[in-house]
């Protein structure tokens, strides 16, 4: 299985979630992200990643949680921060295919 850096790396856009376990709206981000994966499946990635450490805060210049990030070939290609809704991932996705 491989990690989500590696995936970022993949010529298809890969959506990371990056999500700190503390926070309140985790279920609605996961079932959002969730439906998001279906449907873009073998399209697009779309991963979680959790930063219970605050590692990946640091790392990725990540300012609140959850924020979504969109990589293609290892480039970010766009970013947004807060809950979102499926239609405003679905937009980013749809942007970068």
């Amino acid at each position: 299985m491989k990690t989500f850096e590696q995936k970022i790396k993949e010529s298809i856009p890969t959506l990371v979630v990056f999500l700190h376990h503390g926070q309140q709206d985790v279920v609605d981000v996961k079932y959002i992200t969730d439906s998001i994966k279906t449907k873009y499946e073998g399209k697009a990635n779309v991963v979680r990643a959790d930063d219970p450490y605050g590692k990946l805060k640091v790392k990725f210049r990540l300012e609140e949680y959850p924020t979504y990030i969109l990589f293609k070939e290892g480039q970010e290609l766009m970013r947004e921060s807060g809950v979102k809704t499926e239609e405003k991932l679905s937009e980013m996705i749809d942007r970068a295919l």
